[in-house]
């Protein structure tokens, strides 16, 4: 059997994979790639990984929790979904490190699925609006606190992907940009969903709508209905056009406003992110979805 965990970044997702895969169940379902309903096992999944951290043999907390989950279905896929697996996005940061320490739920994760070919999915973002978010949520004012006193300009994404690698080396692990979703969120969802580029995802267009006005996706679908044949790059370089001329600003743009961070510090941010972005398409086993 193969499992597919889409487990973050907190702030990446807002639920927006487990919805579209949702939409999709009865017919993942007919090609054996199962979706669970969140409540199946979401609650459930940390008190049955915390037992295994302590027993990682123990089969009857195995056998009970895909017994919940699965039902009588012997699918070929089943995909997870939760964008705080690793934690409340609270404890996401310290030590200059996103979630540092030892990786011990996946690890558990992987005892849960023992013997199965086990797939992690990984959607990063800009740390500079990462951290507003994290800010945004925080009850207190100690925002030096809040991040485990790490300077900012130190949090990369690649050392905390390259950690889970040397974890688990025989993984394999795709990541992509929260940024670039409304271009290849399509290509996202197939390859969570383990089905090929020719399978119709319903809702794929979803956040293509988010960011555009009424009239120009309206446009946007009538101009794609009358082309079918249009391959995956050339609907990327529609959508980005559409965009260009009909993107919702609001809706677009996020505005950093951090107390004590300039204009200056944000786009210094940003430059070593895009930088980042580079030093992960080169970690090894690692498969980075881009426009």
């Amino acid at each position: 059997m193969q499992v597919a965990l889409h487990f973050g970044a907190p702030y990446s997702d807002e639920n927006r994979l487990q919805l579209c895969l949702g939409k999709n169940r009865a017919r993942l379902g007919e090609v054996g790639t199962f979706v669970p309903r969140p409540s199946s096992y979401r609650k459930a999944l940390r008190p049955v990984l915390n037992k295994l951290r302590e027993n990682p043999q123990d089969e009857a907390v195995k056998e009970a929790f895909l017994h919940d989950v699965l039902g009588d279905e012997r699918p070929d896929r089943i995909v997870f979904s939760n964008d705080t697996f690793l934690g409340i996005p609270r404890l996401a940061v310290a030590e200059d490190q996103f979630f540092p320490g030892p990786f011990n739920r996946l690890h558990s994760f992987m005892y849960l699925f023992e013997g199965a070919q086990v797939e992690l999915f990984y959607g990063i973002r800009n740390p500079a609006t990462f951290l507003q978010c994290l800010m945004r949520d925080y009850d207190g004012d100690d925002f030096s606190a809040l991040l485990g006193h790490s300077d900012p300009m130190n949090l990369v994404w690649s050392d905390f992907l390259r950690r889970i690698k040397d974890d688990f080396p025989t993984i394999n692990l795709t990541v992509w940009c929260n940024e670039d979703t409304p271009m290849i969120w399509d290509e996202v969802v197939r390859e969570v969903a383990g089905v090929d580029p020719t399978f119709e995802i319903d809702g794929s267009f979803d956040i293509v709508k988010e960011l555009m006005s009424e009239e120009g996706f309206q446009r946007f679908t009538h101009y794609l209905s009358e082309r079918p044949a249009l391959t995956g790059p050339q609907r990327r370089r529609v959508i980005a056009a559409f965009l260009e001329k009909f993107v919702d600003e609001d809706a677009l743009e996020e505005e950093v406003d951090v107390p004590g961070w300039t204009e200056q510090y944000v786009d210094a941010m940003t430059d070593a992110y895009d930088e980042d972005i580079y030093e992960i398409q080169r970690i090894p086993g690692v498969k980075f979805i881009s426009p």
